[in-house]
């Protein structure tokens, strides 16, 4: 009897029962600590004053980022940006850059870049040559930050169009046009006293 009379006094007295907590999926938790690594590894390159976390786990419930990319994420350093996103599809990779550039900063354009080159593969030998010569260039201090981060951010746009089963003679003609640049290149970086 006394205990009923307490259970029918704490029911009248207001008291209302605790919300059972709200069962947070694998996913979530996986988004959330890949989220959190891209902050932590990403204060460097962009305002740290201005939060990702929240945005990139929406980013990556929304479109479905591999296991492979939110454990590369999560325990990510600066220099992993790249690797880490290559796991991303294209799309989502974008929208990641998109994010995380969204302050314009010269520093975070030249990061974001590398980023992009990191897997960039043309499949010319003299282009992919080049590609891996423009990444090297964007850490060169010696060249104006506005420089390198207009020939990373072209770099990027121009080779990540489609050359899979270009005819033999464009095949070419992009071959030395490759190795031209890559000249002019390679004497801007030794000019600007940086190795190429």
């Amino acid at each position: 009897m006394r205990s009923l009379l307490i259970l029918l006094f704490a029911c009248s007295s207001g008291a209302k029962p605790a919300a059972p907590p709200v069962p947070v999926s694998i996913e979530q938790r996986g988004c959330a600590e890949a989220a959190a690594g891209i902050e932590q590894g990403t204060r460097g390159i962009r305002d740290p004053g201005v939060s990702v976390v929240s945005t990139l786990r929406g980013h990556c419930l929304d479109d479905a980022w591999p296991a492979a990319a939110i454990e590369c994420f999560a325990k990510m350093t600066e220099d992993d940006l790249g690797r880490c996103a290559g796991a991303l599809k294209p799309a989502a990779r974008d929208r990641l850059f998109t994010t995380l550039g969204g302050s314009g900063d010269d520093r975070t354009a030249i990061a974001i870049a590398q980023a992009r080159l990191h897997d960039l593969r043309v499949g010319v030998d003299e282009c992919d040559n080049f590609v891996s010569a423009v990444s090297r260039a964007l850490g060169c201090e010696s060249m104006p930050l506005d420089q390198r981060a207009q020939l990373g951010n072209e770099t990027a746009d121009f080779w990540s169009l489609p050359t899979a089963n270009l005819p033999e003679d464009a095949h070419r003609r992009m071959s030395a046009v490759c190795g031209e640049s890559l000249t002019f290149l390679r004497k801007q970086v030794a000019d600007a006293g940086c190795m190429p």
